[in-house]
């Protein structure tokens, strides 16, 4: 068992896309997984509910209560023994609702697309996460940058994961900008559902294989 949080208080960075597309590839290495979606515009919520897709009895909406967090507590520990996975989409912009994640989670993963804001947003994120871990007392969760919507032709895509491994933290396996994913979505699909031969789908695969390579050494 694992909780994962994919955590950036920046919007427009893919953690909706990465939870959901890294829920179905742990679903094809039959892995049992259930997502809360924290946002409260719900954005994965509407995704899975746009579709017949593995997402649509998976992803549970949750709302948090600043002042009672023990009941999101509650609820991702009660996940947490139904299923060998539970993701985490954390909203931009409520960074209580990213600790909250954060305090909960054996592995924070820190979508970061190429441009010189998002750099920025990624090093307050791993103080967040660092804060994180010294209220536990530990070194959970551990912290890991996913490079995303990457365009491999540009100067900064190409130099984001060295620009991310500056900061001295995990850098996966990036995940490229294509529109085969933005398809998917409209039809409440993953991209493994709705292309599984594509590059995309190839990416996915390779994040999650190195994700659950960190949660389960």
């Amino acid at each position: 068992m694992a909780v994962i949080a994919v955590i950036q208080q920046k919007g427009g960075v893919g953690k909706s896309t990465i939870t959901a597309n890294l829920a179905a590839e742990f679903i094809e290495l039959k892995r049992s997984v259930i997502l809360f979606d924290l946002d409260p515009q719900q954005s994965l919520t509407q995704w899975a509910r746009m579709g017949e897709g593995l997402l649509k009895s998976r992803v549970r909406p949750i709302e948090i209560d600043e002042d009672k967090p023990q009941a999101f507590r509650s609820a991702v520990a009660a996940a947490a023994k139904e299923a060998d996975y539970v993701l985490l989409d954390s909203p931009p912009g409520f960074p209580v609702a990213g600790m909250l994640a954060a305090l909960v989670a054996d592995l924070a993963l820190l979508p970061v697309t190429p441009s010189p804001l998002d750099l920025l947003a990624a090093k307050q994120a791993v103080n967040l996460m660092r804060e994180a871990q010294q209220q536990r007392g530990g070194k959970r969760p551990e912290i890991a940058f996913v490079p995303s919507k990457v365009a491999q032709n540009t100067n900064l895509g190409r130099d984001l994961p060295a620009s991310l491994k500056a900061l001295k933290e995990t850098v996966l396996p990036g995940i490229s900008q294509r529109i085969a994913v933005a398809d998917a979505v409209l039809e409440g699909l993953t991209i493994r559902e709705f292309f599984p031969e594509g590059e995309s789908a190839a990416e996915f695969r390779a994040l999650a294989k190195a994700v659950e390579k960190m949660v389960t050494k």
